[in-house]
């Protein structure tokens, strides 16, 4: 029995560090794993749309030092136009952006890039409310993390960051922009309100990274940016007029309401011919939806599938 024993152990103990070594080898692992689909490439779709986001937000932010250095109206009026521009290249890069928030579980980091509606009195002070806002709050720190935690605090529509929210501070939501006077010297909180833009830019410029991945996208990512894309195009549609509480500031009304279909429109035809080989249909529907609009897409996002005449 002894002797029995003393074969038998050192049998199993072999066999089971072959089993270990066997487990543990990474080319053993990888002949076995199954290969990753291929997926569709977007590198160069997605490099165009940074190129054109980093090059909008450095004219922001030269905008903004130039008025902190030099304040008045001409430079107050660069700045505005400079952060109407910088949404410009953000709106059109919707579905690529969607996609990767679908693709990356992220969508809580770029609804914060832009969220709307939302109340103008949380962040900033209003004529009727002239005390209110986190701006105007001198014992509340203006520092990212600050704005961060303050985001969204108790309601969704309560925006301390994003684009929105920024439109908010630098023009106000009545029909006249806000004076110079909001933005220079001791008094209206204008060291806070300059120091509010910096931040905040910066907080989308960091979002905008989270966002981007050498990964390719998937038929699904798209069509999950796509159903995102209508929600959002519905939401605007259906919105109300501005009130005293909650508003959608007009140049996001105006930007998105332009831009969310057209840079639908302006995918890049391989991806485009990529995601149709998937989703039979796509390609003929954004083509006929330069003529019948978002109703065309809304039909085939909800299960008519046919071709449809462009």
């Amino acid at each position: 029995m002894y002797i029995l024993t003393r074969i038998i152990i050192p049998a199993l103990l072999a066999l089971m560090l072959v089993a270990c070594d066997s487990s543990d080898d990474p080319a053993q692992e990888t002949e076995s794993a199954a290969a990753p689909e291929a997926g569709i490439d977007v590198a160069e779709w997605q490099q165009q749309g940074r190129d054109d986001f980093d090059k909008a937000a450095s004219d922001w932010q030269a905008a903004l030092a130039g008025l902190e250095q030099s304040p008045g109206d001409a430079q107050l009026k660069t700045l505005r136009e400079s952060l109407a521009g910088w949404y410009q290249a953000f709106t059109m890069q919707a579905l690529l952006l969607n996609a990767r928030a679908c693709q990356l579980d992220q969508h809580a980091t770029l609804s914060r890039m832009d969220t709307w509606p939302l109340y103008p009195g949380y962040i900033d002070a209003m004529p009727e409310w002239p005390e209110s806002g986190l701006i105007s709050d001198p014992y509340l720190e203006m520092d990212g993390k600050t704005l961060r935690l303050q985001h969204g605090a108790t309601d969704e529509a309560e925006a301390s960051l994003g684009f929105a929210a920024m439109f908010v501070v630098l023009n106000g939501t009545g029909d006249t922009a806000k004076a110079l006077s909001f933005f220079q010297g001791e008094e209206n909180q204008a060291a806070r309100r300059l120091s509010y833009l910096k931040l905040a830019g910066e907080q989308i410029i960091r979002d905008y990274r989270v966002l981007m991945s050498e990964a390719p996208l998937s038929d699904s990512d798209l069509d999950c940016a796509l159903s995102k894309m209508l929600r959002e195009h519905q939401k605007l549609k259906e919105s109300a007029d501005n009130d005293n509480e909650l508003v959608i500031p007009a140049t996001v009304r105006q930007t998105l309401g332009n831009n969310l279909l057209v840079s639908l429109q302006n995918v890049p035809e391989s991806v485009v011919q990529a995601w149709n080989d998937a989703r039979p249909g796509i390609l003929d529907t954004l083509a006929a939806s330069k003529k019948d609009g978002w109703q065309v897409i809304e039909a085939w996002q909800e299960g008519d599938r046919s071709t449809p005449e462009a």
